[in-house]
């Protein structure tokens, strides 16, 4: 049976390599143990061929053994559609959902065999760099777990509350820098006026222990066995999927070793191709780890300091660095992250486990939040119960917190002579509120006083007006009081709407505290026309940082069809979308298209495309190398310094390598795959940067020479307001060309074609212009139609018919290349734009 609670107070780490589970008590937290007294459960799980499953340190045991039956380290594939592990034996598929739902069981089992208290409600923990389709699979876990209630919590927040509880610091900036079995992350937290927020960070969703313990194995574990036993190692041969993962733990086993010794014996016996087993036995040294180790640590701390540049923060501001996950305890790590030169020079603190202050924070955090009435558990319901309401904040800064309630019954009443009273029962003092009188309503009010930095659980009795106790649904309420608290969680990534010319423009920005909810104004690219069937409407939103809307990640898209709109839908029409994320990083989107009055819900997809195979990932690797030739070739023929430095980063970056690597690595590990898929994207954007400072010199000479065709207009036929709004469309375009931005050159240089498009309609000489420009567009085009508009365009020119010289050019109009649409978020189609509208 559940014990009541008010609050959540349980906080579950859960983690790729491992998992555990902390309850608050006081001020702080403890770790509740699993069955074999460990504070954390290996994410692993083994299902039998009975159909029973297995989870914890059992399960991990069987990966080598059993690789068909046994999986782990499935956190990085949560919300990728169609990833679904097939246990042999039994013949049952799982997502990553579904395991990580038995890893939550499993730690749910915990709290219930140590002390008997069933867990209805914890709060999770996600990387700070994990997406929204990741934070919604976390959810949907937590639900096949059979939690009611899962709070989401960002693991460096969850750290910093671990430290807040003994933290001095009243104004400081921290660094919080996780490094775990799967993600790193690196966080900057600032303390103010008792309350800590991150104000930013930088991670890497495939920056882990992991990687470390696969160079071991590629690097030296499997040269070495190869050489010694002859045995067959090939990644790419399936049938020594079991040598390779022998070989993963031990390196994984070994490298935790060498964080306190300077050797450790790796041990294993390996199987033949005729079935026979072999020993092999290596020793591995504190160097082997610092050697393959370093090259991501290295990665690790530059994205240090982008989280310190993007916040505009210097090392020697920040007062200390958290250490948080496993690979922290690594010496070589510590080492290098501590140095003034290659490392940020900042003090470390680790001060609390590394492997547990995540779990220990989360729980602390728990402690401060109210479970929602619906989420608890049905109970009997006593003859005659009253149901309390109550308002109050978990936590705190003031000793003397207010609370205020309303008592109702199932019947109106009048609760005049009715009293409430809280009382202390653990303090020494025995504190009490005295019987706090109802209003005839139910309502009350009053102060409770709380013990200092610790938490108060308060017993609640309701009396009538003879003063007899009457059961309620509230037995008690637990108040925090907390020198320093945490403040809203942020959004990780941008979300952004996708242009038809393959920018972005962003609705919510990375950063932005939640709950949060903004609306962004795009304009129809194209007209739909309901009674010819022609057109659409596609709106599509993205998450990720990346300026190309083809390099983010989809999260949903409207698709408004011709036969979904009541009237037709001009070009150039508005559509107002508005993008709402709560503080467990659920979204929803809507679009309002004012001219139909109408909103229309955009469909929110957060189960992420299949992982590409590795045939597709081979072509799109052979596509970025030739892309990089090209660039090199072009960068060495022309004056683009820009694009000469980001082309130097890349390759000093050795992408390719990596890239390569990754590749080979996939033949047996899953994560490789989506690893290597967001590698590629990244190289990608960088060759995109260099294409666009390539593009400059060429974008500013179109500019110049619009700016000169505009001039010319103006000056015949402009009246005073024309030559205004040239002179601020002049500036703009100088202020673009001074910023070397690519996009906003563009975009004003736009400006211009439309101020003179403007004056030309005014004038009424922009029907000639438009039909020039369409008979030089469609002379060849091999239609009867087109020729025949063609034909009564000219006459219509001849005579001056510039009134039906526009009707002939919108017959002509829906015959030319759809140049409108472009490219959306996932290589479909946009058809809005940004900007104003024209």
């Amino acid at each position: 049976m559940a014990t009541y609670r008010e609050t959540v107070d349980f906080g579950i780490d859960l983690g790729t390599t491992n998992s555990a589970i902390a309850r608050a008590e006081g001020a702080d937290a403890v770790v509740v143990r699993n069955n074999r007294q460990r504070e954390f459960t290996p994410s692993a799980v083994y299902v039998a061929a009975s159909g029973a499953v297995i989870v914890g340190d059992a399960a991990r045991d069987r990966i080598e053994a059993d690789p068909d039956n046994a999986c782990a380290e499935f956190k990085l594939r949560m919300g990728t559609r169609g990833e679904h592990k097939r246990f042999k034996a039994s013949g049952r598929s799982m997502t990553p959902e579904d395991l990580s739902a038995e890893v939550l069981k499993s730690l749910r089992a915990n709290v219930s065999s140590t002390d008997g208290d069933e867990v209805e409600a914890a709060v999770i923990t996600i990387p700070a760099a994990f997406e929204l389709d990741q934070c919604d699979a976390t959810g949907r876990a937590a639900e096949l777990a059979g939690l009611r209630f899962a709070p989401l919590l960002q693991e460096p927040t969850a750290a910093a509350w671990a430290y807040s509880v003994s933290n001095a610091s009243q104004k400081a900036f921290w660094l919080v820098y996780d490094f775990g079995g799967g993600t790193f992350d690196a966080s900057v937290v600032k303390v103010q006026d008792g309350e800590f927020t991150v104000v930013n960070h930088a991670g890497d969703n495939f920056l882990g222990g992991k990687r470390a313990d696969w160079a071991l194995v590629d690097e030296i574990l499997i040269p070495k066995a190869r050489s010694a036993l002859g045995i067959d190692l090939d990644r790419e041969n399936p049938r020594v999927r079991g040598n390779i993962a022998k070989l993963k733990a031990a390196a994984e086993f070994a490298k935790i070793e060498l964080s306190r010794a300077p050797s450790a014996e790796v041990y294993v016996e390996l199987r033949r191709e005729d079935g026979s087993t072999a020993e092999f036995a290596h020793e591995l040294t504190r160097d082997d780890v610092d050697r393959v180790t370093r090259p991501l640590v290295e990665t690790s701390i530059e994205l240090c300091r982008k989280a310190l540049a993007e916040s505009r923060t210097r090392a020697a501001d920040i007062e200390r660095v958290i250490l948080v996950g496993g690979m922290t305890q690594v010496p070589v790590l510590r080492e290098t992250l501590a140095h003034s030169v290659e490392g940020l020079g900042i003090p470390l603190d680790h001060s609390l486990d590394p492997v547990t202050v995540v779990a220990r924070g989360a729980a602390i955090f728990a402690g401060t939040q109210r479970i929602p009435k619906a989420a608890r558990a049905a109970r009997p319901v006593e003859v005659g119960q009253v149901r309390l309401d109550l308002e109050f904040a978990a936590v705190g800064q003031d000793v003397d917190p207010l609370v205020g309630g309303r008592a109702a019954a199932d019947t109106e009443r009048d609760w005049s002579g009715w009293t409430v009273e809280f009382d202390d029962t653990e303090s020494d003092e025995g504190w009490t509120s005295g019987k706090v009188p109802l209003r005839p309503d139910g309502a009350f009010s009053t102060r409770l006083f709380a013990r200092e930095r610790n938490r108060t659980t308060f017993a609640i009795t309701l009396r009538d007006h003879r003063g007899a106790a009457v059961p309620t649904d509230t037995p008690s309420l637990t108040y925090r009081h907390a020198d320093l608290v945490g403040s809203a969680p942020t959004l990780s990534h941008s979300i952004r709407v996708g242009y038809a010319d393959n920018t972005t423009g962003v609705i919510l920005a990375k950063g932005t505290e939640l709950p949060a909810s903004k609306t962004l104004v795009a304009y129809t690219t194209v007209a739909v026309d309901r009674s010819a069937g022609t057109g659409l409407i596609l709106v599509p939103l993205g998450s990720g940082e990346r300026p190309r809307a083809d390099r983010n990640t989809v999260i949903g898209s409207l698709e408004l069809h011709p036969a979904e709109v009541r009237r037709n839908v001009p070009a150039g029409s508005e559509v107002e979308v508005t993008v709402r994320v709560d503080t467990s990083f659920a979204a929803s989107a809507v679009a309002y298209v004012p001219v139909l009055d109408e909103e229309f819900d955009i469909d929110i997809d957060l189960s992420r495309s299949t992982a590409p195979g590795l045939p597709e990932l081979r072509a799109d690797r052979a596509e970025l190398e030739r892309r990089y030739d090209g660039l090199r070739e072009d960068v060495s023929d022309t004056d683009a310094p820009e694009a000469r430095n980001l082309l130097h980063r890349f390759e000093s970056q050795d992408a390719l390598t990596e890239i390569d690597r990754l590749l080979h690595q996939a033949e047996v590990d899953p994560d490789a795959t989506a690893t290597c898929q967001v590698r590629l994207r990244d190289a990608h954007t960088v060759l995109d940067e260099v294409e666009e400072h390539l593009e400059l010199p060429r974008a500013v000479d179109d500019a110049e020479a619009t700016r000169k065709a505009v001039r010319e207009i103006v000056k015949e036929a402009g009246q005073a307001e024309h030559r205004t709004d040239l002179r601020r469309a002049e500036a703009e375009l100088d202020a673009a060309i001074a910023e070397r931005d690519l996009v906003l050159i563009r975009r004003q240089a736009e400006e211009l074609r439309h101020l003179a498009v403007r004056l030309l309609d005014e004038t009424g000489r922009l029907p000639v212009v438009v039909f020039s420009s369409l008979e030089h567009e469609l002379a060849d085009h091999p239609s009867r139609e087109v020729q025949r508009h063609l034909a009564e365009g000219r006459r219509r020119l001849n005579d001056g018919d510039v009134h039906h010289l526009a009707a002939v050019n919108a017959k002509l109009r829906p015959y030319l290349p759809d140049e409108a649409a472009g490219l959306g978020l996932d290589g479909g189609r946009s058809t809005v734009r940004g900007g104003d509208r024209r």
